[in-house]
């Protein structure tokens, strides 16, 4: 199924009379429900099949075609991502270092539209995994589990659990996982569902083992493998994660636009007032951006797994990040209908979409955890792009790896080129000083330059070596750094610099794509620049204004905030 298709079988999310509208959506929020009807009719569409692959009886072909589907969803309800999908954390494990057996068992739950859940997190350790303490004792039959898992998704309701317990002393080799059936056993109890400000009516509930017999067979892969496998399956969490995030900033940006251009002030109207004008021009300058983000790292799954531990990160932080830009500047258009309950833009619609984002930014991990994660191998990175940026402006325009550079990145971001398969195989939890998107720039940058100057378009030009310069000062400041928190800060400018060298790559490779204008490419960069300098967007109020143009043209065609093409019923 298409997301046309989908939208189509869905209906207008705008009929208040819809189940899948809308009104139903805040309706179920204020109930703390479960979505039953909607998620029924996505699993009759085979909706929760687009994340499994073939051999598991799933539809899964690509991370881009997945999230597209997935977002469009969302947009009405984010909860349908975890009422459907919350399944593949553990999937992805069990892809990894599962027996043929515990995968076979899994695909028969998922692929029913059951719920296989992921037991991870312990209350009193957060982030701070090699502190857990639930354990696995062995037993004459196995094992026995004793402890706690904090917050697991769709913890009432699935059947089965992916879990991960001590059985060692001390290190990442201590933790080993274990497939756990949920429907047989005595010693497990599972608590209420704990309510949450956002996602409500997703049952998260704590799960309580005491003495909980596990069979030998249970045991996925090897004693002590755990972690490694789990901090891989993370990685492809984040990136679908974002289809969720950007669900949420269609929307809000959507209500505020039609609120913006009916409301009147005086003799014009509040969408042509100078200052909400110049606010959703942000806003859409920030929704655009997190597309392009997203897009990019949808694709380079497929291309560079390898380097997931940094690309998933980056675009997780910059996707979550700008879906609270959008909330933030569209709440300041909005004003006091951003804060009420059951009236304004939605019927109180506004209000849940602020709730589910927050939840999205930590449901895989902390925005800190996030940063921290990949901030120790940003100096093999910075001094790698660094050399690459000083060594060609000594000698000119030119690399003999350029041509094959240049072949990877079009890859990467022409949107018409065919992605490899997937291969989670190919995850690492090291990237080894690689990030093809920043790597690319100094074989990319001269190029597109040359194309900006052609066209007269020097102010975008000037973005564009303002990135480059900003990329190549990187090193520089990483030397300055503050010891204790200067990494974090920099991993997080790392993040919007590698959104915006994503941008200029789509842009450079899709040149006869209308979706790709040189204002599309103004506004992102220019937006992006400011985050990644730590200033307020709206220095850059100007340059953002195509944004809005670019948004409102979608919406008058009832399209999708996206570059790959979504008709909205």
């Amino acid at each position: 199924m298409t997301p046309d298709e989908l939208e189509r079988r869905l209906g207008d999310p705008y009929d208040a009379a819809s189940p899948h509208g809308f009104a139903a959506a805040v309706a179920r929020d204020e109930q703390d429900a479960f979505p039953e009807e909607l998620c029924a009719v996505l699993r009759e569409t085979g909706f929760h099949l687009n994340h499994l692959p073939p051999e598991w009886g799933g539809r899964f072909t690509s991370f881009d075609e997945t999230m597209l589907l997935v977002r469009t969803a969302a947009r009405r309800d984010l909860n349908v991502m975890p009422a459907t999908m919350f399944g593949i954390t553990a999937a992805t494990c069990l892809a990894l270092h599962g027996s043929p057996e515990q995968q076979k068992y899994a695909a028969e739950i998922l692929a029913r539209g059951g719920a296989v859940g992921f037991a991870l997190s312990e209350s009193a350790h957060g982030s701070d995994l090699l502190a857990n303490t639930a354990r696995l004792e062995p037993a004459e039959y196995g094992w026995e589990l004793t402890g706690e898992k904090w917050m697991v998704g769709l913890g009432r309701r699935c059947e089965a659990v992916y879990l991960v317990a001590r059985t060692g002393g001390r290190g990442p080799g201590a933790f080993t996982a274990v497939l756990l059936d949920l429907t047989q056993g005595e010693g497990l109890t599972r608590s209420p569902a704990v309510p949450a400000s956002g996602m409500r009516g997703i049952d998260f509930a704590h799960l309580r083992f005491d003495r909980f017999p596990v069979p030998a067979d249970a045991l996925v892969g090897q004693e002590g493998q755990a972690l490694e496998s789990v901090l891989k399956a993370q990685q492809v969490v984040r990136v679908m994660s974002m289809a969720g995030s950007l669900g949420i900033a269609d929307t809000a940006l959507r209500l505020t636009l039609d609120f913006a251009a009916d409301r009147r002030v005086g003799r014009t109207t509040v969408l042509d007032s100078p200052y909400p004008r110049r606010e959703l021009a942000i806003a859409s300058a920030a929704a655009l951006a997190a597309d392009a983000t997203a897009l990019a790292a949808s694709r380079g799954i497929h291309v560079a797994p390898e380097t997931f531990s940094i690309w998933g990160c980056a675009a997780k932080h910059v996707v979550a990040e700008s879906t609270e830009e959008v909330l933030r500047r569209c709440g300041a258009v909005l004003a006091t209908r951003a804060v009420l309950r059951t009236e304004g833009p939605g019927g109180g619609l506004f209000q849940k979409l602020q709730r589910d984002a927050a939840i999205v930014r930590v449901v895989d991990t902390s925005t800190l955890a996030n940063l921290r994660s990949f901030a120790s191998q940003l100096p093999q990175i910075f001094r790698g792009v660094g050399h690459d940026i000083e060594r060609l402006r000594r000698v000119g325009a030119t690399s003999p790896h350029a041509p094959e550079a240049k072949e990877r990145i079009r890859t990467l971001f022409d949107l018409r080129e065919p992605l490899p398969p997937y291969d989670p195989r190919r995850l690492d939890l090291n990237a080894r000083g690689q990030d093809p998107v920043t790597a690319a720039l100094p074989h990319v940058a001269p190029e597109a330059l040359a194309r900006l100057t052609a066209q007269g378009d020097h102010p975008t030009a000037h973005l564009v070596t303002r990135l480059v310069a900003t990329v190549a000062a990187l090193p520089a400041q990483l030397t300055e750094a503050d010891r204790n928190t200067g990494l974090i800060d920099l991993a997080e400018t790392f993040t919007w610099l590698h959104a915006a060298a994503s941008c200029l790559h789509l842009w450079w490779a899709n040149e006869e794509n209308p979706f790709f204008t040189v204002a599309w490419l103004q506004a992102t960069l220019a937006h992006l620049l400011a985050r990644a300098d730590g200033t307020d967007p709206r220095r850059e109020g100007p340059a953002q204004l195509p944004a809005l143009d670019i948004t409102t043209d979608l919406h008058h065609h009832d399209q999708l905030f996206s570059a790959l093409p979504v008709h909205l019923a």
